[in-house]
This record gives structure tokens, C-alpha cells and sequence, in this order.
């Protein structure tokens, strides 16, 4: 047929469409190599928005060159048209439905909002093949004249506009509002292009117009944090990965390595940098590279895309070890396969952290099934910690008193003890100072375990008192942390009243502290206490640290030699005659000394003969529940 392409000339040059097409090319490739994981569906979305949009803009260059040919396919012509803008349409379902997941809309609405864009924009291309068959729309007449008639891509396009502001206003709190702002700059910049190449009568840059939108959404929210240094993508995707690689049944092989430094050395170094390429070249083939803040680095095989995934990790120990020669950074490499006993998907991170706090650096690690246990044994008991704390029930069950009587040269009696903490939980049965401890001071819980003990201390000293039992007095150890409280002094003052007991019944062990603050705090509460009759115990003298100064200073009332010292003493006549030194020292300036960890008859002749006053140690007893002390008390 012969058509009359006057009335086109110059309203269209494929240059818009041209660099959406390049556009789409340059993004897919850079996404495909830097954008690894397929974040929340994120990567599949764009992917295809990429594709729509280049065989979209295709279409249209084929389609506007065809109108400009003096004869033409009609019906060739009216089915590009029509694909192109049903293209168009699934372009802005995609980019609305990625929205829809960076909004954090619920699957409802999503459902909901998704329904009714697809029905009516369905319904305009619907419309849109009845406007050209009625000639109403889009059409040819019989003179071979171009007719326009109702522009519907105009009114699809509103209508996703629509859709659009609707999302960003009504869901605005849930986007910073950088990234708020950013994204309606760009759909404004885009509607403001599209006016003015009208008001030029042109229509050749509405592809790239409707293109920008796309870009703002990969630049907001699927920019992927690629290092450029390590190759390395951001370990925020991590769990993201092993979450999808899990969910599809794949075994993984996951390999961490700690390098404090690694970061600032790498971008200094062009010798390491070329060591760490080499290496990445020749191991990092069919994983995943993700880098974390602390100079961490973890890597995932699948082990359905690398039959050989055991030889491949023994080769990366190989080369690591001789790069390891030649730079000297310190290191921690853990190795962890993935298993059905890992309860959550979050865990394989927490895990590994939990081991690499237990190694020692220039050392490598495989996770086995007891360390997932002991993992999720420390994060139950955790969890028990945390919920002890947030009760604040000074009588809580799980929380025991055990003691070891101390006996007393002086009376020749058990009359005094030092309480001591266990925990007795459900699922884990009894658990043991070592075990607890160190979480709940890592996690600052220690406070309330000790006021529990020192409440369940008193009142089982209460009712010993009450059955006429002698008791000089029953120690109670505190934490440095516990000091920190500004409350600490009122505290320990209230349990002891409520309980009935006398001031100087009760006795506080403390460690010294290397801390300026915490010695200048210590020395403030013993002196407040002590003015109360309550005595105080320096535990623990003799474990590496002790300044003389310091203890002069703070009024103590017992020393309390470690075990290690009366062991040391044994190697040879210089240790002794330093633990004997010590002892007859303490002794002139007033202390009363305590020698703990007393095992044997020999050990008892010799802390003796270095003026011991009391002695305690499993040649007594070993700790017994509180409630057995009755065994080793006298009456009146």
C-alpha cells in the first residue's frame, strides 16, 4: 500500500532509542558481573525490565522506520505497534512489583495493587486494538494518511504514573528521604522531557524518558556494594545466598578467613593486591566472594556446580599458606559445611563468629557437629541469661547457690564460706561458672546473677542463724562490672536488711581491676561498705597481675592467694621463698591471708608454715550445694 510520510518527517530519529537499546546492553553486563546475588528476586526483576526494554525499543525503531517506507505491511505494522506496547506494559508491572518489594508492602496489597494495574492497563491495550480497528485510535486511512486518533501509550503511561506516586506517597516512611526525593527528581525530569519533546512535536526520546525511571531504581535500591580492591561483593548478601542455595536443596561448602588490616594493606600494597588477584584467579571460580567490616572475608561452593569442592578447598589452603609466606598477615581461616542441624538460616554467620572467638590467630578451624551444639548450648543459655535479667526476680530458680566451706585455723571450725554461682536450666541441666560467666559479663547481665546470689546467700544464712548454726561470715564475689553500677552500694545494703542480716556476716571478693576508673570506683565502694561492717576478700592475688600500690590503697581485708601460687612455689626454692615473702608481708601489715585451691596434706603443712589463717580447697570440700553447709557448721 502507498502511504503519505510527509506528516512524519522529522518527528522521529531512533537516536532516544538507540541509547536505551545501548543502555540495556551496558547494564545487563555490568549487573550480570557485579551484582552476584539474586537479592529478594531483586536481579530477576531487572534483568527483565532490561530485556522488555531493549526488545521494546527495538520494536520501535522498527516500527517507526516502516511508517517512514512508502509501502508497507499494514498488518505487520499494526502487530509491532501493538507488541511494543504490551511490552511497555509488562515494563511498568515489573518496575511497580520491584517497588512494591524495596516498600516492604505486604503480599496482600501487592496482590491487590498488581491485580488491579494488570486489569487496567490490559484493559487500554484491549482498547487500543478496538481504537484502530474502529478508527478511533491509531490507523491508516485509504488515502495512505497516518492517523493518531486516541494516543493510549499516553494513557498507560499515566496510568503507571499514577500508580507510581501513589506507592511513594502513601509508603514515603519507609524510603529515606534522600532516596524519596531522588526517585520523584527523576520521575518529574522524565514527565518534564516528555512535555517538552511534545511541544516540539517530537517523539523521539519518549523511549529513553520512560527508560530513566529503571535507572533510578538500580541505582537506589539494587546497587550492589562492589569492592573494587577485593573483587568482593558486600556480605550483607550472605545469608541471602545460603538462604536460596538452601531452599533448592544445594550442599554448600563455606569458608571464612579473618585478616585484621587486610583492608588498608591491600590498597597500599600493589604486591599484595597482584598476590590476592593471582589467588582469586586461580581458586575463586565457581563461589562467591563476600567481604564484611572487620576484615572478614567468607566464600560459598556449591557443591552441585563443583564435584570436586573438597580438592578445590585444599588447594586454596595450599596456595593461601604460601601466600601467607611471603606477606605475614595474621589470620584465622574457618571451614564449614552446610547441615540439617543449623536451626536457622542466620546462624551459619553466628556460628562461625563464635568460632573465630575461640581460635587463635595463623590458625585454620572445620566447624563439626559439637561446635553447632556447643553454639546453640551458649545461645540458649544466652537466652536464659536475657530472660533472668529482664525478670529481675531475686529468687529465680534457675539461678543456685553452691558454697566451699573455708576452714578457720583460728577456731579450728568451718565457720565461714565462699557462695558460688551455677545455673540450672531446662534444656541444658546444671551449667557451670566457665560456661555462663563470660557471656553474661560479655553481655553485661553479670549484675543481676550476683544480686541474686548475694540475696539467696542471705537468706539461707538467715535460716542457718535461726537453727543456731555458727557462721562468722559467707563471701559473695562481685564483678568489676558490677561496681560500674551507681546503685551497687544501695543495692547489696537493701538485701542484707531484708534479710536480716548483720553487715559484717556478709563479705564481698573482688578482683583487682587494671582500669584507672574502675580501681578510683572500687576504692569508693569498699570504703562506703566497709563503714557498714561488711568485709572485703582481693580474690584471686597471684593470677599475673598485682599492683602493690594499688592494694595498699584500698583497705582490704583478706588476701586470697590463687592456687597457682602454691604451685609455683613447688618448681624451685626462688618461687618459694617469694610466696613465703608475700605471705609474711601481708601478715605484718594486718591482712588476713587466705590460701584457696588447698588439695593435699602437704599443701595445708606448707600454707601453715606461711601464716595462713584460712584455707579452702578440695582437700575440705569441693562446692556443695548451700543448703549442705549444715553438715560442716557447729552449733552454738
Amino acid at each position: 500500500m502507498f502511504v503519505n510520510t510527509d506528516l512524519y518527517l522529522g518527528t522521529y530519529m531512533p537516536v532516544g532509542d538507540i541509547i536505551v537499546l545501548s543502555l540495556c546492553i551496558i547494564m545487563g553486563i555490568l549487573i550480570k558481573q557485579t551484582y552476584v546475588v539474586k537479592y529478594k528476586n531483586g536481579f530477576f526483576i531487572i534483568m527483565h525490565i532490561l530485556m522488555f526494554a531493549f526488545i521494546s525499543s527495538a520494536l520501535n525503531i522498527i516500527f517507526q522506520t516502516q511508517l517512514q517506507k512508502q509501502t508497507l505491511n499494514l498488518p505487520l505494522i499494526y502487530i509491532i505497534r501493538l507488541v511494543h506496547h504490551v511490552l511497555f506494559m509488562f515494563i511498568m508491572i515489573f518496575y511497580i512489583r520491584y517497588l512494591q518489594g524495596s516498600l516492604w508492602i505486604t503480599s496482600k496489597d501487592k496482590k491487590k495493587t498488581r491485580f488491579l494495574i494488570i486489569v487496567s492497563i490490559s484493559a487500554l491495550v484491549l482498547l487500543d486494538v478496538i481504537a484502530s480497528y474502529f478508527r478511533f485510535g491509531f490507523y491508516i486511512d485509504n488515502n495512505g494518511t497516518f492517523i493518531e486518533g486516541l494516543d493510549l501509550f499516553e494513557v498507560m503511561y499515566l496510568v503507571f504514573l499514577i500508580n507510581i506516586i501513589y506507592l511513594l506517597i502513601k509508603y514515603r516512611k519507609r524510603l529515606l528521604m534522600k532516596v524519596f526525593t531522588g526517585i520523584v527528581s527523576v520521575l518529574v525530569i522524565s514527565n518534564l522531557l516528555i512535555v517538552i519533546q511534545a511541544y516540539y512535536n517530537q517523539i523521539s526520546y519518549t523511549s529513553i524518558c520512560c527508560f530513566l525511571p529503571i535507572i533510578s531504581i538500580i541505582f537506589f535500591f539494587h546497587s550492589n556494594p562492589f569492592d573494587v580492591d577485593t573483587g568482593a561483593i558486600s556480605g550483607e548478601y550472605f545469608t541471602n545466598e545460603v538462604k536460596e542455595n538452601l531452599a533448592k536443596g544445594n550442599k554448600l561448602v563455606i569458608m571464612t578467613c579473618h585478616m585484621p588490616g587486610f583492608s588498608s594493606k591491600i590498597t597500599k600494597s600493589p604486591e599484595l593486591r597482584t598476590e590476592f588477584y593471582d589467588f582469586c584467579r586461580n581458586n575463586v571460580k565457581k563461589a562467591i566472594l563476600y567481604s564484611f567490616p572487620n576484615d572478614s572475608f567468607a566464600m560459598t561452593i556449591v557443591k552441585q556446580k563443583n564435584n570436586e569442592a573438597d580438592k578445590t578447598v585444599i588447594k586454596m589452603l595450599e596456595d593461601f599458606k604460601k601466600s601467607y609466606t611471603k606477606f605475614n598477615i595474621d589470620y584465622k581461616i574457618i571451614i564449614m559445611e552446610s547441615s540439617d542441624s543449623v536451626i536457622n538460616v542466620n546462624d551459619y554467620h553466628n556460628i562461625i563468629d563464635y568460632t573465630d572467638m575461640k581460635m587463635q590467630f595463623n590458625s585454620i578451624e572445620r566447624v563439626t557437629s559439637d561446635d553447632i551444639k556447643d553454639y546453640y548450648d551458649k545461645h540458649y543459655i544466652l537466652s536464659e541469661l536475657e530472660d533472668i535479667a529482664s525478670k529481675k526476680d531475686l529468687f529465680d530458680r534457675r539461678v543456685l547457690v553452691y558454697c566451699q566451706p573455708v576452714y578457720n585455723l583460728n577456731t579450728g571450725q568451718y565457720d565461714t564460706a565462699e557462695a558460688l554461682m551455677r545455673l540450672k536450666l531446662d534444656k541444658t541441666g546444671m551449667v557451670f561458672p566457665d560456661q555462663f560467666i563470660p557471656l553474661a559479663e560479655q553481655y553485661n547481665l553479670i549484675h543481676n546473677l550476683s544480686m541474686i546470689i548475694l540475696n539467696k546467700t542471705c537468706f539461707a544464712l538467715r535460716g542457718f542463724l535461726d537453727e543456731g548454726y555458727i557462721v562468722k561470715r559467707i563471701s559473695v564475689n562481685f564483678s568489676a562490672i558490677d561496681l560500674r553500677y551507681d546503685s551497687f552500694c544501695d543495692e547489696v545494703k537493701s538485701i542484707i536488711e531484708n534479710n536480716s542480716i548483720d553487715y559484717g556476716k556478709i563479705a564481698v571478693e573482688i578482683t583487682e581491676s587494671r582500669s584507672d576508673a574502675d580501681f578510683n570506683l572500687m576504692k569508693q565502694r569498699v570504703i562506703q561498705l566497709q563503714e557498714l561492717g561488711i568485709k572485703f576478700y582481693l580474690d584471686d592475688f597471684g593470677t599475673g597481675y598485682s599492683n602493690f600500690e594499688r592494694i595498699m590503697e584500698i583497705p582490704f581485708d583478706i588476701i586470697k592467694f590463687d592456687r597457682s601460687l602454691l604451685i609455683e612455689s613447688l618448681k624451685n626454692a626462688s618461687s618459694q621463698y617469694m610466696l613465703k615473702t608475700f605471705a609474711n608481708m601481708f601478715h605484718d601489715l594486718k591482712y588476713s591471708i587466705l590460701f584457696e585451691g588447698v588439695e593435699t596434706e602437704h599443701d595445708e603443712i606448707r600454707c601453715k608454715l606461711m601464716m595462713a589463717q584460712y584455707l579452702q580447697g578440695y582437700k575440705y570440700s569441693k562446692p556443695i550445694p548451700i543448703e549442705e553447709l549444715r553438715k560442716f557448721l557447729l552449733h552454738a
